[in-house]
């Protein structure tokens, strides 16, 4: 067993530590809000810069779809909405 502990390593039984609360991919792009607002090239031009840098959620406070989307996944990984 990798570190020679009987068993397997403390903590791994049940996939990684951390990880329990975090939903799929298909359980994202299930919501068809989520969809919808991935399929507009603003919305996806706006996310991936705020995906690069974060800071630069300020220019996108003022347009409802991208804020909504950024909500919604935060809602969705646990994060404050």
């Amino acid at each position: 067993m990798p570190g020679n502990f009987p068993g397997g390593m403390p903590g791994m039984g049940r996939g990684m530590p951390g990880m329990a609360g975090m939903p799929g991919l298909n359980e994202i792009l299930s919501d068809p809000e989520v969809l919808a607002a991935m399929q507009d090239p603003e919305v996806m031009v706006a996310f991936q810069d705020v995906a690069q840098n974060p800071a630069s959620m300020s220019k996108y406070q003022s347009n409802p779809k991208v804020v909504n989307l950024i909500r919604k996944l935060s809602a969705k990984f646990g994060g404050q909405a």
